[in-house]
């Protein structure tokens, strides 16, 4: 037999033995069972704060690992200490410690299979708790499989580290409470100086504290974050420990052998930093909530200035939990950073904690009061009169949920929006370049001021000046004209533009001005015809031709009028404004067919089962449309087209109804709408980051339990895995008996 296979066969038969006398010892399921009735209690306070309708949303494992010292860090302090106090201690006592180094069997070996069986144990004892992710299942949820992975991951390397802890200090101590009570105080001191961070003065003591700090570990790992520095940096620390242990543990131990461990240690320790520095981070989110595009990674190397970002977003909401947006915030922005070192400055500052510094900086951006409660972030950029600022509010980082499950739920975040909202504000502060969209009005147009919310464009123009591009009223008739306006929109003419505005526009496409179209079916008033617009001839030139019939489709829409308001997630066509809302739903609202030929481009068409239907007047009778193969047009039916031509660009839409007000409301009704109108503005006018970047799902886990269910599955926790525990120790006491 090698060396190293007799090594191995002599640590196996340590940790066997081991493992068997922590199986049989009534003690093991004592401690076993008042761990799994402390767990299960945590999970029972885990599932009122889902049911609660007014419950935060956020990752549903924030609330189970490491959510609080007592419910979380105590007990798994606790255990490693009761399983390590004895694993040396013990043996010195009985006399049989010489017995075993005498025998043949090294310290090493020893020492590795002590900790192997008390590592087992630890892992036996954790097992069991993945029954409650099953009984989350069962209750209708459907927490993210990688946050839970990624949390057990974390409860391994932190037992880890503190049986290594307790292993050394078995070794050390005289007895078995000397040895608990040592393991404890450090291990306690270890979590406990996490708390230290933002305390210090001194920067870079703050960052080695965030850099060892397990309570940032387990709120990453939490989240679905992983690290591969956490993993490299316990495993220097058990290895390390494990080392000493073995050198206390030898009878012929000497001076230069302390040496040795310590240079091992430093060894170790730089190891881990080196890799640290080539680890990525992973993302385990099933949404991938936290990981930066290959897009933003380009606009972030694109950024004509630096940039400084100040958040001012509360560190936890009620109840004392985590505040999820805060922590999405600070994993997006490192990540930036890492991408733009050079552009990009942030600085983190606590309301609650900073409470005076936070109101000056909002007063700067003549902001009020009302953003220290929910968070805001402050963006500015350049010196003096070339100053910019702007600032991002909760809402813009989030999009809500909708629906009838909302009135039994609650409000709950769906998305989160942090990458694309961030990067817009940081080009809007950036680029000394303003884009200008000229809005048509005065031909039966939405008022750009209007909030009325079904004739109203007032959220279209905040949606356009919220991405830095300022919007002003067309002035088609004055000596000015279109001059100095980037991109045209007409958006839901109702009639025909009057030739001399016409011949306006033609002057500035000419010139090789961009336009964007929004022209819906205009139903006629006993009539079987559309309304003209005006640019049909203009369109026509570019490939983009207008028909007279009205474009129809059986996927619903909620709320609206069957076929004649539909939601489309197919038929997205290859082209770089919707290159990114590919699967992504729209919804379009009195759409106007379309005839696309060369030079156009298709934007989006309806599925198959849409057709364009010839009988108009029937829609005026509240009648249902029935395709008819004589006179409608058999579907996929283009609704919007793109064209280039002459250094001019053009997109026409076949609806305007989905531009309004009501439709726009991200926080009522959210589809892809608002992101289809920047990308088109951002094609038009060549602003390529203006393309929207796709928001991010965000778990959200809630339950919907009535009281008597909930109480059944508290009891569930609070008495089957502890009573489990306590049923199978007597057990073992009877068969020891017998």
């Amino acid at each position: 037999m090698s060396a190293l296979g007799w090594w191995v066969r002599g640590a196996w038969h340590v940790a066997r033995k081991e493992l068997l006398s922590l199986f049989v010892t009534p003690l093991a399921y004592l401690v076993a069972t008042l761990f799994l009735l402390n767990q299960g209690y945590n999970f029972a306070l885990l599932l009122r704060v889902l049911n609660d309708p007014l419950a935060a949303p956020g990752p549903v494992m924030q609330f189970y690992f490491g959510g609080s010292f007592f419910l979380f860090w105590l007990p798994v302090i606790f255990i490693c200490a009761a399983l390590s106090m004895r694993l040396v201690a013990e043996e010195r006592r009985l006399g049989t410690l010489e017995a075993l180094l005498t025998a043949p069997l090294s310290p090493g070996q020893l020492v590795a299979g002590k900790y192997v069986g008390a590592y087992v144990f630890y892992a036996a004892l954790w097992l069991p708790t993945a029954s409650f992710y099953v009984l989350l299942m069962g209750a209708g949820a459907r927490p993210e499989v990688g946050p839970v992975l990624a949390g057990y991951l974390g409860v391994g390397l932190v037992g880890a580290s503190f049986l290594a802890v307790g292993l050394l200090a078995s070794a050390i101590a005289r007895s078995q409470l000397a040895a608990a009570v040592m393991t404890f105080v450090v291990c306690t001191i270890a979590v406990m100086s996490g708390l230290l961070e933002g305390q210090v003065q001194s920067e870079a003591a703050s960052r080695a504290i965030q850099a060892t700090s397990l309570l940032t570990m387990m709120q990453e790992l939490a989240q679905g974050i992983v690290d591969p520095r956490w993993v490299y940096l316990h495993l220097a620390v058990t290895a390390s420990l494990l080392l000493a242990a073995v050198v206390v543990v030898s009878p012929r131990r000497r001076f230069e052998h302390g040496l040795q461990v310590a240079l091992a240690a430093f060894t170790l320790a730089n190891a881990a930093v080196l890799a640290s520095r080539h680890a990525e981070r992973g993302d385990w989110t099933g949404g991938h909530v936290y990981s930066l595009s290959e897009r933003a990674r380009e606009v972030l190397a694109g950024l004509s200035a630096a940039v400084e970002v100040t958040v001012i977003v509360p560190t936890t909401i009620g109840g004392g939990r985590p505040n999820p947006l805060q922590a999405e915030l600070r994993e997006v922005l490192a990540r930036m950073t890492a991408a733009a070192p050079e552009r990009l400055r942030v600085r983190f500052v606590d309301p609650d904690r900073d409470h005076q510094e936070a109101s000056a900086a909002i007063g700067d951006y003549a902001l009020t009061g009302r953003e220290l409660a929910d968070g805001v972030v402050l963006i500015r950029s350049g010196q003096g009169a070339g100053l910019r600022k702007a600032h991002l509010l909760p809402t813009d980082l989030v999009s809500f949920a909708t629906g009838p499950d909302v009135q039994v739920t609650g409000p709950r975040v769906k998305e989160f929006r942090g990458e694309e909202a961030l990067l817009g504000k940081f080009l809007a502060v950036t680029d000394a370049r303003r884009v200008v969209v000229c809005a048509t009005q005065g031909h039966g147009e939405p008022a750009l001021d209007s909030l009325e919310p079904y004739s109203g464009y007032a959220h279209l123009r905040d949606l356009l000046t919220d991405a830095g591009l300022t919007v002003r009223i067309a002035d088609l008739s004055g000596p000015e004209g279109l001059s100095g306006c980037d991109v045209l929109l007409v958006g839901g003419p109702q009639g025909p533009l009057p030739p001399e505005h016409v011949k306006e526009v033609e002057r500035f496409v000419g010139g090789g001005g961009d336009v964007l179209l929004l022209a819906g079916a205009v139903i006629l008033r006993g009539s079987s015809g559309l309304a003209p617009n005006g640019l049909e001839e203009l369109t026509a030139q570019r490939g983009i031709r207008f028909g007279e019939r009205v474009v129809v489709d059986p996927s619903p829409m909620a709320g609206a009028t069957p076929f004649l308001a539909f939601t489309l997630q197919e038929g997205w066509g290859d082209h770089p404004a919707t290159a990114r809302l590919v699967g992504q739903p729209i919804s379009l609202l009195q759409v106007r067919e379309l005839t696309v030929e060369p030079p156009a481009t298709t934007l989006i068409q309806t599925s198959e089962r849409g057709w364009a239907e010839a009988d108009i007047l029937a829609f005026t009778r509240g009648e249902a449309p029935r395709f008819d193969p004589a006179s409608d047009r058999e579907g996929p039916v283009p609704v919007a087209a793109a064209a280039e031509l002459g250094g001019s660009r053009m997109i026409v839409v076949g609806s305007a109804d989905f531009a309004l007000n009501a439709l726009l409301r991200e926080d009522v009704v959210y589809d892809r709408g608002r992101d289809f109108l920047l990308n088109a503005v951002g094609w038009l006018s060549e602003r390529d980051a203006l393309l929207g970047l796709r928001p991010r799902p965000r778990e959200h886990v809630k339950l919907v339990l009535q009281e008597d269910q909930l109480a059944q599955m508290v009891w569930m926790c609070l008495v089957g895995l502890p009573g489990f525990g306590a049923a199978l120790g007597l057990w073992v006491l009877w068969r020891r008996r017998v």
